[in-house]
Order: C-alpha cells, then structure tokens, then sequence
C-alpha cells in the first residue's frame, strides 16, 4: 500500500477534526487574571472559592460552593482564590479564616502581585446603607 493514499485521509481528518474544535479552543475563560502588578496593598470584595471551581456555580446534587471549596481547598490541598467582577487572584495566607467564607462573599485586604494576593486580612462584606 502507499504511504500517500494513507496519509491523505489522515490529513484530512486531522483538519477537520480541528476545524470542528476549533472555536471551543479559542474560547476564552469568563474570568480573566488581573493586570495589576503594584504590590501595594489593596481591599478586593468577591466570592472565596478554589482554584479549581473558582467559583462556578456547580451541577451536582446535594454540592454547594461552600462544601466543594471546602473539600478541594482541604482534601485536595488546592489554592483558595477570591472572584471578583473582573478577575480571579490567588490567595496566600490566612487559609483558616478563608476556610470560614469558602464558597461566600468575603472582603480581603492584602498585597497584590499579579494575579496573586498576599492576604492580610479577611472579613465580612459590609452592607451598603
């Protein structure tokens, strides 16, 4: 057999195959890293969650963000973030007071670098009024 008629439908269908994935790969995440950079400190609002859900509101029964953050932040030892309206940081000490408003909405103070914050404080969202 010849390695051309071979070859020819195996292209073909890897360039097909791309094409249909295409538009899938080039989507791009809803969140986006931050662009800040400053090292100063700051006070970011948002909801605490793990850096493998961040977030997301999830489709299995009887798992709340509080108990998903709370199992992928302990059990799977991953980070804990802070979503914001604009962008996801990944937070850095104080992980027993973050433990307390896993999959809730927290306001933290602390040094941004990048997409990571060096937390200094966390506490409770004031109410507005």
């Amino acid at each position: 057999m010849n390695n051309k008629s071979i070859a020819k439908p195996s292209i073909a269908a890897v360039l097909a195959l791309t094409v249909a994935l295409g538009p899938a790969w080039a989507q791009s995440s809803k969140l986006s890293l931050p662009a800040q950079t400053s090292g100063a400190e700051q006070t970011l609002t948002g909801t605490v969650g793990d850096s493998k859900c961040k977030g997301q509101t999830l489709d299995r029964k009887a798992v709340t963000l509080l108990s998903c953050t709370h199992v992928c932040t302990n059990s799977e030892h991953r980070d804990f973030v802070m979503v914001t309206r604009d962008a996801v940081y990944v937070l850095n000490g104080h992980r027993n007071e973050l433990d307390k408003f896993g999959g809730g909405r927290a306001t933290i103070t602390g040094r941004v670098d990048g997409s990571t914050v060096l937390v200094d404080s966390v506490s409770s969202v004031k109410k507005q009024g």
